[in-house]
């Protein structure tokens, strides 16, 4: 299992943003981007973006973040006992827009290859450009679903440790 790193504190402020900038090979499927800033107990304030439609959290909740690396995958809110993982809502595309430009770009280089010397150049650039849609999806779609189970039991840690270790609260 990954390593992920968590981050706890209060929710001080949600903003979502539409109509993500989107670079020649940056896809999102959600056309939504939130930021988002956690308080830690210490005091420091943690900046977080995530590309997603879901947030279970609003403003003045505790929550506990999952990260891996810099990544927002995962959010458990303590105050409602909701959580999403990111990867669940929202997961990554299969298929990139530069994946195209490879593809052609194989091909070209194995024409280009087989017009130059001879047929070996042809017998493997051109399976090459064949194979490589269907193996980079079959790993894209691997990765996506191994990541959403750890993402899934790293959730249910984090609620374990908050049922364990309860909250005292000042009632009126």
């Amino acid at each position: 299992m990954r390593k992920f790193w968590s981050v706890s504190g209060q929710l001080v402020e949600v903003q979502r943003y539409i109509n993500v900038p989107m670079r020649w090979c940056e896809q999102y499927p959600a056309r939504e981007r939130r930021e988002m800033w956690i308080s830690m107990a210490g005091g420091h304030d943690i900046k977080l973006v995530v590309h997603s439609r879901e947030m279970p959290a609003r403003r003045g909740h505790q929550v506990t973040a999952l990260l891996l690396g810099e990544r927002l995958v995962g959010l458990h809110n303590a105050t409602t006992g909701k959580q999403v993982n990111f990867l669940r809502a929202d997961p990554p595309l299969l298929w990139r827009r530069c994946d195209a430009v490879v593809v052609a770009a194989l091909s070209v280089a194995s024409i280009a290859a087989f017009a130059l010397s001879a047929w070996p150049a042809l017998l493997i650039g051109l399976p090459l450009a064949l194979l490589y849609p269907p193996l980079i999806v079959m790993a894209r779609f691997a990765w996506r679903c191994r990541m959403r189970a750890q993402v899934d039991r790293a959730l249910a840690m984090v609620k374990e440790d908050e049922v364990a270790q309860p909250i005292l609260r000042r009632v009126k």
